[in-house]
């Protein structure tokens, strides 16, 4: 293997790291000042009362008390996010289901492997009145939807979180989307097609974009929960973007085969709930480099 083609290749791992670690679980629930609680969710056999997963639904992740439980299934009414949630006292769970959009019908959806359990008398416009509602939890949950294409020489795929709240009122529950965020995108574009091409791209064939995100929990929040959202950006070759063609810049180099972080789209946001929404203290950027098929 030539120089250029290990560096190439230890440019493929670390993004395969990157992506990796981004979306890694914490090792332990977090909770913040208001008793709000983010913990992983793991891969479950079906609640009582839940249908098994089959081939137009995902696994069940649950909780590890199994209080809640989420899958997303497909059917004739299209995507939904499906709840299962554990009373106490009851045999079966109570089954709860929150649409996906339908009028961009992504490829596939999974669960977001994350719940945020909200602290006491978080997560409801108002209070219930009645003792059993209010003694009920309120939660956060999502769902991933991702998007992927192919084309001459490489592909893309892009993934984003549909963040749903589930609160209770005084004669049910309500169920609505509080937040949508990019949470992953790969592409990979351009290749060789001669010996002319090679020599040109220095054996790196392809132009390899990456973006991967990351949700936590702000121990000092008080209220409802404020939200940590951490991304990363990078290119490999150094330099090339998706939005000019990388030969009219002549041939790469050495100095050109590093995986290059992209400082804008490399962001930290804090996200608060405002008007019903959570909203980033300021405005996400523009990363379709990063996220667009």
């Amino acid at each position: 293997m030539t120089a250029s083609r290990r560096r190439f290749s230890h440019g493929l791992l670390l993004l395969a790291l990157t992506a990796s670690s981004a979306q890694a679980k914490p090792a332990t629930p977090v909770q913040d000042a208001a008793g709000n609680r983010l913990e992983a969710l793991t891969e479950q056999a079906a609640p009582p009362g839940a249908g098994a997963a089959d081939a137009d639904s995902s696994a069940w992740y649950c909780t590890a008390d199994r209080a809640w439980c989420v899958r997303t299934v497909r059917d004739e009414a299209g995507a939904q996010l499906e709840l299962a949630q554990q009373v106490a006292g009851e045999r079966d769970v109570r089954l709860r289901y929150a649409p996906l959009p339908s009028e961009d019908e992504a490829d596939s959806e999974q669960p977001w492997p994350f719940i945020v359990r909200l602290g006491p008398g978080m997560g409801a416009p108002q209070r219930p009145v009645d003792a059993e509602q209010a003694h009920l939890q309120n939660v956060l949950v999502g769902a991933l939807r991702d998007w992927r294409t192919s084309y001459s020489g490489g592909g893309a795929r892009s993934s984003e979180l549909m963040l749903v709240r589930l609160y209770h009122e005084n004669d049910g529950i309500q169920i609505d989307t509080v937040a949508t965020l990019p949470m992953a995108g790969n592409a990979l574009i351009r290749a060789c097609f001669s010996e002319v091409d090679v020599t040109a791209r220095a054996d790196a064939c392809h132009d390899e974009y990456n973006f991967a995100a990351r949700i936590g929990l702000d121990p000092a929040g008080e209220g409802m929960p404020v939200l940590q959202f951490q991304t990363r950006a990078t290119r490999f070759p150094a330099g090339v973007s998706r939005f000019s063609d990388s030969l009219e810049k002549g041939p790469l180099t050495a100095k050109d085969l590093r995986t290059e972080t992209d400082r804008t789209c490399s962001y930290q946001r804090r996200l608060r709930w405002r008007e019903g929404r959570y909203q980033p203290d300021t405005p996400l950027p523009d990363c379709s480099e990063f996220t667009g098929l």
